[in-house]
């Protein structure tokens, strides 16, 4: 009888440890308020901070703003030694300038034409021969060196391997259209517009900067539309479709000239901050960028959703966490926040942060926080939606987020795998990670992205999810 009772005494008591710890993770998870979240978006997101463009006076203020917020806590402290900031270095480069031309008519870029080589001021008019498609049985019937080569490729996007081809033979361009789908080239002339008007740097590690550079790619070639094709060569893409290849064959003349990009190598900072665990050889990572597009055409993007949004969050969980610690709740392992730079021109902070990690077998998680303030197109009558993406992951984690959804309302969408954020440099090395993302909506990297558009109670909701799931796996306990 003496045994059931110890027992059952027992039992109530861990049945009342589990309630006092549920009860205390609900507290803290309810203090993170939108109000507060509202605030920190609507000044990381303000024309003050320009946009948050790498190397500019904006992004340095919103930097300051998120060290401001951190510095004040004496539980929060600076990841490195004395200070919170981790310095990187980025090559940026001025605007790639080409002009197409044949006689007196000028083709635009990425209207009429896409540059794909050397930045080196080169100029030269060129006679144009055709080589079909670019084969070898084409290429020995012509000769084509010192000329300009016009070929077809079905696909568009593995088109260097006619300019490949024909460099073999001599030639000093590759002149390449789609006579199958003469959609493809405005499809993706408009990424590649979008591209090279965000994309301005480079890590100074990263094979593309030779690119800008004399010692860059061998080949040079310009893929063109059906409407140029007509007005280089003066008949349709149709009609080169079915022709012969013959001998030395001139189909008329281009001039191409491309100016040299210059370079400069600027200093970019992640922000890096932690709350020391009991067991300081075991970490979490959560991270959100900070940077965004900057002042584009006298426009500031403002970066609202993307990313004030997942930094506003960063903030607050450090915070929250802050307050927990000095109630006498401890984390088990270190709580690493980070703010990462560079995210947009290619994920060069996380990049740098990762590949500089002394013991990366110590990170046993990383969360990265990626516009979490409305749903994406797709579920804009749904603001509970949004997708959870994962690598490496326990299943105990998944059954971990089912249960933090239903308990806060949520949507999750678990079949996604996109990888176009910061998470990604961590899946680089192994480490197992959690991507908490919106979708894409109609602001994304537009000047409308700003924060009248954010749902804050929808952020509220996301947030105290992501600080349960932090609280759960740094094992908090009371002291």
């Amino acid at each position: 009888m003496k045994a059931k009772y110890y027992i059952a005494l027992v039992g109530l008591l861990f049945t009342t440890s589990l309630l006092k710890a549920q009860n205390s993770v609900d507290t803290f998870a309810k203090a993170i308020k939108a109000k507060r979240l509202k605030e920190h978006v609507y000044i990381l997101a303000s024309d003050s901070c320009e946009g948050r463009n790498i190397g500019t006076v904006g992004i340095e203020r919103a930097r300051n703003y998120i060290v401001s917020q951190w510095e004040t806590s004496a539980v929060i402290k600076p990841y490195f030694a004395d200070t919170w900031l981790q310095p990187f270095p980025l090559v940026t480069y001025s605007d790639r300038i080409t002009e197409l031309q044949a006689g007196d008519l000028k083709f635009t870029h990425f209207e009429d034409y896409m540059y794909t080589g050397e930045y080196d001021n080169f100029s030269k008019d060129l006679p144009i021969v055709f080589a079909g498609y670019g084969r070898d049985e084409d290429l020995k019937k012509i000769d084509v060196k010192g000329k300009a080569v016009f070929t077809l490729s079905n696909n568009l996007r593995v088109a260097m391997k006619n300019a490949k081809k024909a460099l073999e033979y001599g030639a000093e361009l590759s002149i390449i259209a789609n006579p199958e789908n003469t959609n493809q080239f405005e499809s993706i002339s408009r990424q590649y517009k979008d591209f090279q008007k965000y994309k301005r740097y480079k890590a100074p590690t990263d094979t593309a900067i030779r690119r800008l550079n004399i010692r860059g790619l061998e080949y040079r070639y310009v893929a063109i539309s059906s409407q140029t094709v007509k007005e280089l060569t003066n008949q349709s893409i149709s009609h080169w479709k079915n022709k012969r290849v013959e001998e030395n064959d001139t189909i008329g003349s281009v001039k191409l000239a491309v100016k040299s990009v210059t370079t400069d190598t600027i200093i970019e900072n992640n922000v890096v901050a932690f709350i020391p665990g009991i067991h300081n050889d075991e970490s979490i990572v959560i991270g959100a960028h900070y940077d965004h597009l900057g002042v584009m055409d006298d426009e500031v993007y403002h970066g609202a959703d993307d990313n004030a949004s997942g930094v506003a969050a960063l903030i607050e969980l450090a915070s929250i966490f802050s307050q927990a610690y000095n109630d006498g709740y401890v984390p088990q392992k270190n709580i690493i926040f980070i703010a990462f730079s560079g995210e947009e021109g290619g994920l060069w902070g996380s990049k740098y942060f990762a590949d500089h990690l002394k013991n990366k077998e110590h990170i046993k998680l990383m969360m990265n926080i990626d516009m979490i303030g409305r749903a994406d197109t797709d579920h804009s009558d749904n603001s509970s939606y949004f997708y959870f993406i994962s690598n490496f992951l326990a299943d105990s984690l998944l059954t971990q987020n089912k249960q933090l959804c239903k308990k806060y309302n949520l949507t999750p969408d678990y079949s996604s795998t996109i990888d176009a954020s910061d998470h990604k440099s961590f899946t680089d090395i192994g480490v197992p990670n959690i991507f908490y993302f919106d979708g894409i909506n109609p602001d994304l990297h537009k000047p409308t992205d700003t924060p009248n558009k954010v749902d804050y109670k929808r952020m509220e909701k996301i947030t105290r999810m992501i600080f349960e799931t932090i609280w759960e796996n740094a094992l908090v306990s009371e002291k």
